[in-house]
């Protein structure tokens, strides 16, 4: 029998003894339940071979009851990554084109159990590809708190949104980057290609990415901040978070 044969048998024994989550517990706990409900899906077809059969994963998370928000959204940041860890380990190859989002309640939805505080949908590729693609990208408003830019405001319905000092940069190549937000010289903690925004159709959100600052990139959402490191996936990106951009702030308005 394989390690991770065992180490499954010995979660759901487990499992079995714990009970459910009760309503104090905590976002660790809450995303350990998470990434075993998820692993449950995965398939066995036989001679040490298995598959998780669903492209598309949607986790629902009950914000009251366990605290505040904050914690939450930190805890299930990178969820996608656990997900593809948890996979590994039990020696399943994730299905490509694997997308994993996170939604928050404030009350339980209809048909919840008592008590429940999480629900998983899943999709295959081809359930959310066509809605997906005729879906319109959402109105995003961004306005300047900190640091000096061309404009207060800016507004955009662009799937991908540059942000940087000046608003033309050249790279050794010779390659033009054109910022649709351009913060003035005077904000040298600003680096000139430092971060962009780009539409995810598929999981419908925004999402930050750092282009190697200098002074790095940061989102600010109910008081917690959360580091946007270089990762391609990047961080979601809400309605009322506010982005660092060295020593500069921007202000999220979506929809």
């Amino acid at each position: 029998m394989r390690i991770s044969d065992i180490k499954q048998r010995l979660r759901k024994v487990k499992n079995l003894l714990d009970g459910p989550l009760g309503p104090d517990a905590r976002p660790l706990e809450v995303r350990a339940a998470v990434l075993d409900a998820i692993e449950d899906k995965v398939e066995s077809l036989g001679v040490g071979r298995r598959a998780f059969p669903y492209h598309q994963i949607v986790v629902r998370l009950l914000t009251s009851g366990t605290g505040h928000k904050a914690p939450l959204e930190r805890v299930f940041a990178d969820l996608d990554g656990r997900v593809r860890e948890r996979l590994r380990e039990v020696r399943c190859e994730a299905p490509r084109g694997l997308v994993c989002r996170v939604a928050f309640v404030r009350q339980a939805p209809a048909g919840w159990a008592p008590g429940q505080l999480f629900s998983i949908d899943y999709g295959t590729r081809g359930d959310g590809e066509a809605a997906a693609d005729a879906a319109p990208i959402p109105h995003i408003r961004l306005t300047v708190l900190k640091g000096t830019a061309a404009r207060k405001a800016y507004a955009f319905t662009e799937s991908t949104i540059l942000l940087g000092r000046t608003e033309e940069v050249s790279d050794d190549q010779g390659r033009i980057r054109r910022n649709h937000v351009a913060f003035d010289d005077e904000n040298s903690t600003v680096s000139r290609a430092h971060a962009k925004l780009m539409y995810d159709k598929v999981r419908r959100e925004y999402r930050l990415l750092d282009n190697g600052s200098a002074r790095g990139t940061r989102v600010v959402r109910a008081g917690a901040t959360i580091s946007v490191l270089r990762d391609p996936r990047g961080v979601r990106v809400e309605s009322g978070d506010e982005i660092q951009l060295g020593d500069a702030r921007v202000r999220v308005v979506i929809g």
